[in-house]
């Protein structure tokens, strides 16, 4: 595994470890009559990361660009490898970006229409921890097809080498 690799397995964990937290107010919210303590306790607890110090925000969106610039850096190989497993990579995780965009920063913002707008992000996280899965998934498989080939390439120079030496006798 490359350092490249262990930067976006990493930074994709500490998002996908973001959003289980944040499944604690999710889910009643999600898959569960809503009541009005839900709705509080998901309001009290993004309104705790909508005033978060600017630090903690910095390092969100570094964990969220990081994987980004790794799997375009990754990309710059354009082997059938990068190709396929680094630009499924590259989709995932902009269409997370995209939905941090436009979701939860959209609806940190409506908070006055509390019940929709926490509704709204709570399903968007879901949906980021299942890019967020799919990258790391995306990056595990590369290694894995790494791997295989690997082996199966010394199998074959040493089916090579057996038939060469059968050709000296």
């Amino acid at each position: 595994m490359g350092f490249t690799q262990s930067i976006v397995l990493a930074s994709c964990s500490f998002i996908l470890g973001m959003v289980f937290v944040c499944q604690v107010v999710d889910i009643p919210l999600l898959y569960m009559p809503v009541t009005e303590q839900a709705l509080q306790n998901a309001y009290d607890f993004y309104e705790m990361w909508w005033e978060a110090p600017g630090a903690v925000k910095a390092l969100f969106h570094v964990a969220l660009a990081l994987p980004m610039l790794a799997l375009i850096f990754k990309l710059n190989r354009w082997t059938e490898s990068a190709m396929f497993f680094d630009g499924s990579g590259v989709v995932m995780h902009l269409a997370t970006i995209v939905l941090y965009l436009t979701v939860h920063i959209q609806s940190l913002r409506t908070f006055p229409e509390r019940t929709e707008a926490v509704r709204v992000l709570a399903a968007a996280n879901a949906l980021v921890g299942l890019l967020t899965l799919g990258v790391i998934g995306m990056q595990v498989g590369q290694e894995y097809a790494r791997r295989v080939e690997e082996r199966e390439q010394r199998e074959v120079d040493r089916a090579a080498v057996v038939q060469e030496g059968k050709k000296d006798i």
